[in-house]
C-alpha cells in the first residue's frame, strides 16, 4: 500500500525513476494523506521538484548523545535513572556490529546476534534492560522521523523472580540488629510500602500526624517517585506513627531525610 499508518500519523511510500520516495505526512487523516501524496507525486511527473538525495540515518553509536541528552531532560532529578540508561547504552555500545549500524538496518538477526554474544556471560535480567534501552532508543529515533518503523524486540523468558516475603521473624531479627536511624526508616518502609527514595525525599510538611481528612492516624503525601503514580497520600498506622512522633522531636531540621544520615551507604 501507498498509504500506511505508523501510530498516529500517516505516511506513504512509492517509487519514482527506480528510487523509492518515503515520507510522513504528519496528518491523522486518510484522505488528507492520500491528497498529500498525490501532490508529491504530481509535481515529481511535472518536473518540478528533484528528488531529494536518500537522507542519511545514523548509527546506533551516533544516535547515542542524542538519546543521553533526551534522557538527561526526561529523567532530570533523577540521577540514578540516567546513570542506569547510560550504563545500558554504553553495553549496547560495545557490540561492534550493532554500535555501527545505521539505526534502520537494526533487525531481528543482528539482535539475535547481540542476544548470542551477551547470552551466558551475564543474567537474562540483564540482556533484558539491555534489549529496554535498545527499544527505547528506536523508539525515539521513530517519533523523530529518523527511521520509519521499530523492529519487534522480544525480552528473553527466564528472568529470575525478584519476590521475597519478609517474614515476621526476620523482621524482628532485622530490627533488634539494627542501629538508628536505619530502624526507624525500615519501620516506616515496612508500615507504608514506601520505596527508600521516597521516604528520603519527605519533609516534615510532607507529614501529618494528627488525624484529618478522614483518616483515623494522620497521613503522609509522596510529592514524587519512581513513575508517574508515586504521587499519593499514604495513611499512616499507630507503628509507623508512634516513629515519626520519636523522630519529630528528635531533630527539628525540616528535611526528613536529614534525620537519615548515610542511608544510601546501607
Amino acid at each position: 500500500m501507498a498509504i500506511y499508518k505508523r501510530g498516529n500519523v500517516y505516511w506513504y511510500q512509492f517509487v519514482f525513476n527506480n528510487q523509492r520516495i518515503q515520507c510522513s505526512t504528519k496528518q491523522g487523516n486518510h484522505r488528507v494523506a492520500r491528497q498529500i501524496e498525490a501532490a508529491h507525486r504530481t509535481r515529481l511527473a511535472k518536473g518540478e521538484v528533484g528528488i531529494e538525495p536518500p537522507k542519511k540515518v545514523p548509527t546506533l553509536a551516533e544516535f547515542g548523545p542524542r538519546f543521553k541528552a533526551e534522557i538527561k531532560v526526561h529523567c532530570a532529578g533523577k540521577p540514578r535513572t540516567i546513570a542506569f540508561w547510560e550504563q545500558k547504552l554504553m553495553r549496547l555500545l560495545e557490540f561492534t556490529p550493532l554500535a555501527s549500524a545505521p539505526l534502520d538496518k537494526i533487525n531481528k538477526s543482528l539482535i539475535a546476534s547481540y542476544v548470542q554474544k551477551r547470552h551466558g556471560k551475564v543474567a537474562v535480567a540483564t540482556i533484558n534492560r539491555e534489549l529496554a534501552t535498545l527499544r527505547r532508543i528506536l523508539y525515539l529515533a521513530h517519533d523523530w522521523n529518523e527511521i520509519a518503523a521499530v523492529p519487534r524486540i522480544k525480552m528473553l523468558k527466564g528472568e529470575r523472580s525478584r519476590d521475597f516475603v519478609f517474614s515476621h521473624q526476620q523482621e524482628k531479627s532485622y530490627l533488634e540488629a539494627t542501629p538508628q536511624p536505619l530502624k526507624d526508616v525500615a519501620i516506616l518502609l515496612l508500615e507504608t510500602g514506601l520505596r527508600l527514595g521516597e521516604a528520603l525525599a519527605l519533609k516534615w510538611t510532607d507529614i501529618e500526624l494528627d488525624a484529618a481528612n478522614g483518616k483515623k492516624l494522620g497521613f503522609l503525601f509522596v510529592r514524587e517517585g519512581k513513575s508517574k503514580n508515586a504521587r499519593r497520600h499514604v495513611s499512616l498506622t499507630p507503628r509507623a506513627k508512634r516513629c515519626l512522633l520519636i523522630d519529630h522531636w528528635r531533630v527539628s531540621q525540616s528535611t526528613f531525610s536529614q534525620t537519615l544520615p548515610a542511608i544510601h551507604t546501607w
